[in-house]
């Protein structure tokens, strides 16, 4: 067992949770606590929702689509405002995916590297024996396709089947 220590739990354990990953999250997770709480992930920026998803974060993807709907709410009343064109509508649309983005690019690092000592901590807390502790780690922390698909797949289906 290596002997460093992040935050109270051995490195060797946040190794297991981030798997293939732990290259790019180790030295996150170490800035993250010496104080250097944000940096932007090119990944969430990008796939957004989809991220949150596969990494777990179940309440902040809930949190986000939220977000998401109250923003389509208050789009829809600048629409009525500004008028219905497709120029205003199309700004309107991409200065959000612009903002959505930064935030999540900028946070998701944040909030993974928070969720993930709360999900190690508890899982080690559960059995004194290593091969579990190890195996529950692994399994915990990696990623969740299933749910990214399921989600695409009704978000597609959504689209074709919503049209009038």
């Amino acid at each position: 067992m290596k002997n460093e220590i992040i935050g109270e739990i051995n490195i060797e354990y946040f190794e297991q949770f981030f798997g293939k990953s732990k290259d790019y999250y180790i030295p996150k997770l170490i800035a993250h606590e010496n104080g250097k709480k944000f940096s932007f992930n090119l990944s969430a920026f990008l796939f957004g929702h989809f991220w949150v998803l596969y990494h777990r974060m179940y309440l902040n993807a809930f949190i986000l689509f939220v977000i998401i709907v109250v923003e389509s709410k208050f789009e829809n009343i600048l629409l009525k405002i500004l008028g219905n064109t497709y120029n205003i509508d199309m700004s309107l649309r991409y200065l959000w995916y612009i903002i959505f983005g930064t935030l999540v690019g900028n946070l998701g690092d944040y909030f993974f590297l928070e969720h993930s000592k709360k999900r190690v901590k508890k899982i080690i807390s559960t059995t004194d024996e290593e091969e579990i502790k190890m195996k529950k780690l692994k399994k915990s922390g990696s990623g969740n396709w299933i749910l990214v698909v399921i989600f695409v797949s009704v978000m597609v289906l959504s689209i074709i089947f919503g049209k009038k």
